[in-house]
């Protein structure tokens, strides 16, 4: 997974999560890295629209968007 978000934050794409957030709720989240760290990483949220940080621990899995959908992926060039 460390090695998707590190690819986003080099190539600039999207890519979704599943998080689990403080209260214990699962959500999915379409994100662009902007920083990786020991424990978090901070991204453009594009459903907070807004720059949120993200506990890497409460990332529960990480995908490329996927090329079939009506959504751009640049992971695969």
């Amino acid at each position: 997974m460390m090695r998707l978000l590190k690819r986003s934050l080099m190539d600039r794409c999207p890519i979704e999560i599943i998080y689990m957030t403080s209260d214990l709720q699962c959500t999915k989240r379409r994100i662009l890295v902007k920083k990786v760290e020991k424990n978090y990483i901070t991204a453009y949220c594009f459903f907070r629209k807004d720059i949120r940080r993200f506990r890497i621990h409460d990332i529960l899995a990480a995908s490329p968007l996927l090329p079939h959908s009506n959504r751009t992926i640049c992971f695969y060039k």
